[in-house]
């Protein structure tokens, strides 16, 4: 096995983007390996059991204290992958070289494309990792991207499995299923941060959140951001792969699924609250996005109620 795990690291030194096509050939020679090690500890959940997971588009969520033997190699994967770092250092393969991965940072990778980590000699590697399935469509992890390391907050996600991993002990309501695996979802989407790196958008977007039932146009968020209106639209299709305008909808959608779960507020009120003039077009807009009616989000016990 660790034969194998250095003969894929020397074919791969070569710089992916000098010649991509090498990389393909080379990952068809060599077998998805996945290995725990026989003294690894692992807790996970998964979508079968938390309906939170599966709507949030999660497919497994865990974390694990690893050691010796702890590698994974994976050729065409059909799923996202984020793999944070709380303690301890691995190697993780990006741009055809090993790089560590350390406390802090994350191994971010997306579907169908080749990726591989491993625990490094003598450590012990906690690493907490969510998986989603490739129809998620997670910001900045669209098919085929090279994997990447990200600077994170790895003990809030941490945290959030942890306790979603306890509570899951014993069979939860619904919505407390709901309010955990968007808890997890949260933490990964404050990982992934879209906007980190333009200060623009990190102002931009802060404002709106905060004002998400304002009357917002392409002209005014442009203003806000500092930019053009053509300025915003290219910074927003770089960062985050949508029209400035599609992403306002989106995190007004957001807002109020947690209102849906979390509220009594009658439907006509959190629309107003998230600027639709009537509950029929917030209704569509809701369901275009969420793939379900605002009913659907709402707990047994507040559906008479709305």
């Amino acid at each position: 096995m660790r034969r194998l795990w250095e003969t894929a690291s020397s074919r791969l030194r070569v710089k992916m983007s000098i010649n991509l096509s090498t990389l393909d050939r080379t990952s068809r020679k060599l077998r998805d390996i996945h290995s725990l090690g026989p003294a690894t500890r692992e807790w996970l959940v998964s979508s079968a059991q938390v309906s939170g997971l599966a709507s949030n588009g999660i497919t497994y969520a865990g974390f694990s204290e690893a050691r010796r033997g702890y590698e994974f190699l994976r050729r065409s994967p059909s799923f996202s992958m984020i793999l944070a770092c709380e303690q301890g250092e691995g190697d993780v393969l990006i741009d055809g070289g090993w790089r560590r991965c350390t406390e802090g940072h994350a191994y971010v990778t997306s579907p169908r494309y080749f990726h591989a980590y491993r625990i490094r000699p003598g450590c012990i590697w906690r690493v907490s990792w969510v998986l989603y399935g490739e129809a998620s469509n997670l910001p900045t992890l669209y098919p085929g991207e090279e994997p990447r390391l990200l600077p994170v907050d790895a003990k809030g996600l941490r945290l959030a499995i942890e306790g979603l991993c306890h509570e899951t002990a014993e069979k939860l309501p619904a919505e407390q299923e709901e309010f955990w695996g968007t808890l997890v979802h949260q933490r990964v989407l404050r990982m992934l941060n879209p906007a980190k790196g333009d200060r623009r958008l990190e102002r931009l977007w802060l404002t709106v959140r905060q004002e998400l039932g304002s009357p917002w146009t392409l002209r005014r968020m442009a203003q806000c951001a500092g930019t053009s209106e053509e300025t915003l639209r290219r910074l927003c299709n770089r960062h985050i792969h949508r029209s400035p305008m599609a992403h306002l909808t989106r995190l007004r959608m957001r807002f109020a699924a947690d209102l849906l779960r979390c509220s009594t507020e009658k439907i006509g009120a959190i629309a107003a609250r998230t600027g639709y003039a009537d509950a029929f077009a917030f209704s569509t807009a809701f369901k275009r996005i969420c793939g379900k009616a605002p009913s659907a989000f709402r707990p047994r016990e507040h559906s008479a109620r709305s």
